[in-house]
């Protein structure tokens, strides 16, 4: 049975990195970079959005302050455990790797990857749908590779909670927000990206106060670019990084 439970990697470098999902996934969708991660000695706690990793029905009882909620928990969690700690996502959890940041100076560094400030015309997510839908159907069947076994997520999607990853983009785009965030980054995102506008990167990269901050932009992989072929090269910037920056 495929789950997306959240789980933890101990690592023995005595340093850990809080991993987070994209929206209307799971955990399970970061576990490749997470074991990738500890092999070189990360501890890696890979955690579920708030309404995620549960029943699509609890979607509906969710908005971005939830999801803000729940990042602070799984990071606070964490912190107690390590003086080093670092903060990682696809997509909404490379938003909230941001919105992190710019409250907790302490964070050691930041890897977002995908991190929409504005998101794609067509994309499944930003779609129009017709008035009185209420779930947006995602199915299973067709993903190749790795996809196969790790993007995980629900075939019913409740449209509601879309509204949360807008009203987070909202607080990112606020004047002077992004500005707050200091601490070493690595923005990670591929030209192709189809849900994230491809821009976003260089936006991100410009509004951050990070002295040390760095941009990988491969010309494919896509947005799920965590589970596609390039996913390696992704991971060994990310490690170079840590190792290095961080």
């Amino acid at each position: 049975m495929k789950l997306n439970n959240q789980f933890f990697l101990e690592g023995t470098n005595g340093k850990a990195v809080l991993l987070i999902h994209g929206i209307t996934s799971g955990a399970s969708q970061m576990m490749p970079m997470a074991q990738f991660l500890n092999d070189y000695g990360y501890s890696v706690y890979g955690v579920n959005l708030a309404g995620h990793g549960t029943y699509p029905q609890d979607m509906f009882h969710i908005g971005c302050q939830q999801f803000i909620e729940k990042a602070e928990y799984d990071y606070a969690l964490l912190k107690k455990e390590y003086d080093t700690v670092y903060v990682g996502g696809l997509s909404t959890g490379g938003c909230l790797s941001l919105y992190l940041a710019a409250k907790h100076p302490e964070i050691a560094g930041i890897l977002p990857i995908s991190s929409p400030l504005e998101l794609c015309d067509g994309s499944f997510i930003a779609a129009k749908y017709p008035e009185g839908t209420v779930y947006f159907h995602r199915p299973m069947e067709g993903k190749v590779g790795i996809a196969q076994k790790y993007h995980v997520h629900y075939e019913d999607i409740p449209i509601v909670i879309f509204k949360a990853l807008y009203d987070l983009m909202d607080i990112l785009n606020e004047d002077g927000f992004l500005q707050q965030v200091k601490c070493p980054a690595l923005i990670i995102q591929a030209q192709n990206d189809e849900v994230a506008e491809p821009d976003s990167a260089e936006k991100i990269y410009n509004a951050i106060s990070s002295e040390v901050k760095e941009m990988y932009r491969p010309e494919t992989g896509g947005h799920n670019i965590v589970l596609a072929d390039e996913r390696l090269e992704a991971f060994r910037k990310c490690v170079e990084f840590l190792n290095n920056k961080g």
